[in-house]
């Protein structure tokens, strides 16, 4: 449950801090005027109770990884000579690429403990396995392109504007797409965990339930 609980608040931690970061890199000066220029997870709990300290806490009581932080950013704030839908992209793409690098790290991690032989190793193992699967669980559920995710922003900032009716239908209906989407995620983005890191996967299944 400790472990489980850690691996959530540092994988939620680190992509706000990149979302902060770019934004800060582009000029826009709003998550620094809001404390956010930091990897104290303690901000992020301070910011967001439920999504950073109980959700993870439940879902990690439960054999799962489950929680959800926002950084307040303002593209329309960036220094000029930068496209603000270009900073939305680069700023929103920043959270789920800071997940992919964190969960490289911690693979390489994972392999190298693996060739340990001590028992001190075994919770570090854990940690590190578990350090994957949220950060990549992060990676692709918020590049999915619905509405409040990373990924929509992405979409809505690089779309043609013939595409409009069709992100202002998808923006009507936000809340249920997103809803549905929450509740399925887990059934759609298991099996494209399987084929990526099967072996973590099935480490963190014969330890406990992730």
């Amino acid at each position: 449950m400790v472990v489980g609980f850690l691996a959530t608040l540092m994988s939620l931690t680190v992509h706000e801090f990149a979302h902060a970061w770019m934004a800060d890199r582009l000029g826009d000066d709003t998550p620094r005027r809001h404390g956010r220029m930091t990897l104290n997870p303690l901000v992020i709990i301070a910011a967001h109770p439920v999504g950073a300290l109980v959700a993870p806490l439940l879902g990690a009581a439960n054999g799962f990884l489950f929680g959800w932080a926002a950084t307040p950013v303002n593209p329309a704030r960036v220094r000029r000579g930068i496209n603000m839908r270009t900073a939305d992209v680069l700023i929103s793409a920043a959270g789920p690429a800071s997940n992919v690098l964190l969960a490289v790290a911690a693979g390489g991690l994972f392999y190298l403990l693996q060739s340990v032989e001590a028992d001190w190793t075994a919770p570090l193992r854990l940690l590190t396995a578990c350090l994957v699967v949220s950060n990549v669980l992060l990676a692709i559920f918020n590049m999915l392109p619905v509405p409040p995710l990373d990924g929509y922003h992405v979409l809505s900032a690089k779309a043609p504007e013939s595409w409009r009716p069709v992100l202002n239908t998808i923006e009507q209906y936000s809340f249920l797409l997103f809803l549905l989407v929450f509740f399925k995620a887990g059934s759609l983005i298991m099996p494209v965990l399987m084929h990526i890191i099967p072996n973590i996967i099935l480490y963190t299944w014969a330890v406990g339930p992730v």
